[in-house]
Order: structure tokens, then sequence, then C-alpha cells
């Protein structure tokens, strides 16, 4: 699900998360920005995040599980399967 064409999608999300206030509100404006900024719809961007962060391709809203999960495990996971840690 991590195509050449999302990789930098997920990375670019992963310095947003990193920068943003950790609320569903600020989450989903991240993850908004990220999709209008690479021309993606949800589920391109969701699906894959979903499956690095929880291991599963349907959850609840991405904001939510984000949120729930908490800013260091996403982070870690992302940067994980980014290869950038």
């Amino acid at each position: 699900m991590l195509t050449d064409r999302i990789r930098p999608a997920v990375g670019l999300l992963a310095d947003e998360l990193a920068k943003a206030a950790w609320d569903r509100k600020s989450l989903a404006a991240a993850i908004s920005g990220v999709l209008k900024s690479n021309g993606l719809k949800m589920p391109e961007l969701a699906m894959p995040v979903r499956l690095l962060v929880t291991g599963r391709t349907q959850t609840p809203s991405l904001d939510a599980v984000l949120e729930l999960l908490g800013r260091d495990t996403v982070l870690a996971r992302l940067e994980q399967h980014l290869g950038r840690k």
C-alpha cells in the first residue's frame, strides 16, 4: 500500500503531524492539507496510514485513531515504516 506515489504524502503527513496540536480538529486539518497538496483522495492516504499505525486498513475515522494512539506512537510507527529512524 505504501507505493511510490503515496510514500511522499505519508512522509509529508508525518512532518505535519509532528508540528500539529494533538486534537482531532488539528489532525484533520493536517490530513486535509496533505490530501490537497498531493492531489489524493482520503482512501488513498488513509488506508496506508491506518495500516502503518494500527496494522489494519479499516478503522474509525483516521483523525480519531491518530488522536487515540497518541503523538509518540503514531510518529514512531510512521518514521519506522518510512525508514527515517
